[in-house]
């Protein structure tokens, strides 16, 4: 008999093993090199759209990780409370404006003591932190009320934002924390897309300002047809109101979806400093919607948790609930974001795991590709060269590309170019900041070498004098004959 025929079987443990391992290999490559490839961006089968699904997916837990959500999402929270009462100060200036701010009707069944804008704040917190309105024992949420801690809380927000006590230098105090607390979103948005530079003062007041009045349009109306027994009430006073109130009781889910949804893309899409694509700001906000219905659908699962929670901290309980619920909530709104960003880059990123701990070499072979593209579009005539046009020729991420640009910025070989058009604003152009002619490979290179505080280099060369010998022969290019070679012949060749 021969070795083979004496040979024992392989164990079916191993052979599992074996094919467990070529499939991980299998699924590794799939997600490292085959949804990345050009080949399959902007087509319609079926495989291209699971590719983009995939891309998606891979961009926005990547983003995750590099990000660090749950963190932003803590500093969040405390930014929020500590600017809860301005933002509640500067919602009732803008509602003041907007809705009848005289007390309810009790005639009508409507609590004397709160107003509209009161009610819908309530309502909106109760969106948001649901675990602040579980300790009712009605299981109608439409009938669910805030804790009584957070009732008087906020009255005593707007009685003193009414009342005319805080004078000028308070409402300008108010003003500052809420812009602020504001800045503060945005900066965390901006971090998502990689952008290092936030809105001027000017812009910031004008862009929160918008944001806050159309919120409060929005939102109210948003949040009106969430309460049903408010769609009762209205009805009361319309002919056909029966009819109206079974046709608005089948709707008003519907419509507070869409306005909710669309309040949250004109959100995502504005509040970053860079520009977004409506559709990825309503993929973003559709998502980011269907999560927090399910999160308030979901909220008795953790009924006793809070409860104990209020039984363990006392009277001071309630801000520990209100904390959690305002982190939540900021993680959902910052994972929409995350979403809205892969979304609008999924055609034009390779694999994000490739730039992870980017090297000099790498940052400066990028610098150097956007100069001659900036370059190139400069030396025909054409208009100046928008950062997003780098972004999907380059399928650089955009935290790398802009940290080329800022560095190509302060170097003077770019310069920005002020945009008319208002849609644009954010997406900003670029020139060349020096003639083409008179920069030079060589000098290109030792100038973004040299980036930065060199003293300390000196010092050293000063107590190790073999040094020089290779600053003078290596990192001189003294034997290169290309590093004379310049940008504009670099362009023509």
């Amino acid at each position: 008999m021969t070795n083979k025929e004496h040979a024992a079987p392989e164990p079916i443990e191993a052979t599992w093993s074996v094919r467990i391992r070529k499939q991980l290999s299998r699924i590794r490559d799939l997600m490292d090199k085959d949804i990345w490839e050009l080949e399959h961006l902007g087509r319609q089968t079926a495989r291209a759209r699971f590719y983009l699904l995939l891309r998606i997916l891979t961009l926005t837990f990547q983003g995750l990780r590099r990000n660090k959500l749950p963190v932003q999402s803590a500093a969040l929270t405390f930014y929020s409370l500590i600017g809860i009462g301005p933002l509640i100060a500067l919602g009732i200036m803008v509602s003041s404006f907007l809705i009848d701010q005289s007390p309810a009707n009790p005639s009508n069944g409507e609590s004397p003591a709160e107003n509209r804008a009161v009610e819908w704040i309530e309502t909106a917190i109760t969106y948001a932190a649901p675990q602040l309105s579980i300790d009712t024992n009605d299981d109608d949420i439409d009938n669910a009320e805030l804790a009584p801690e957070i009732t008087e809380m906020i009255n005593s927000f707007i009685d003193a934002a009414q009342s005319g006590t805080v004078g000028v230098v308070g409402s300008l105090m108010l003003f500052v924390i809420g812009i602020q607390v504001l800045s503060s979103i945005e900066a965390s948005f901006n971090s998502l897309w990689g952008v290092d530079q936030g809105r001027k003062i000017g812009e910031r007041i004008v862009v929160y300002w918008t944001f806050i009045s159309l919120g409060a349009v929005m939102g109210a109306a948003a949040l009106t047809l969430v309460t049903v027994t408010k769609i009762a009430q209205l009805m009361e006073y319309l002919p056909f109101g029966g009819e109206f109130l079974s046709l608005a009781l089948f709707l008003s889910p519907i419509i507070a979806f869409i306005l909710i949804t669309t309040l949250l893309a004109v959100f995502f899409r504005f509040i970053p400093n860079i520009q977004v694509n409506w559709k990825a700001a309503f993929t973003g906000a559709t998502l980011v919607v269907i999560l927090l219905q399910l999160y308030n659908l979901l909220s008795f699962l953790y009924v006793q948790r809070v409860v104990d929670t209020r039984s363990l901290y006392g009277s001071v309980g309630i801000i520990v609930v209100l904390m959690l619920g305002l982190y939540v909530f900021w993680l959902l709104i910052l994972f929409g974001g995350q979403i809205t960003y892969a979304v609008q880059n999924a055609d034009y990123l390779t694999n994000e795991n490739a730039w992870q701990k980017t090297s000099e070499h790498t940052q400066e072979i990028i610098s150097l590709a956007v100069l001659i593209i900036v370059g190139k579009r400069f030396q025909g005539g054409g208009s100046p060269t928008r950062a997003s046009e780098l972004h999907k020729q380059l399928r650089v991420p955009n935290h790398i590309l802009n940290s080329s640009i800022n560095r190509l910025c302060e170097l003077g070989y770019l310069t920005p170019v002020a945009i008319k058009l208002m849609e644009d604003e954010r997406d900003h152009a670029y020139q060349p900041g020096h003639p083409l002619e008179s920069i030079t490979l060589g000098a290109f290179k030792q100038t973004f070498q040299s980036y930065g505080n060199n003293d300390g280099a000196e010092l050293v060369v000063q107590h190790t004098p073999e040094l020089h010998t290779y600053l003078e022969e290596i990192i001189s290019l003294k034997d290169c004959p290309k590093a004379t070679l310049t940008i504009r012949d670099l362009i023509s060749r």
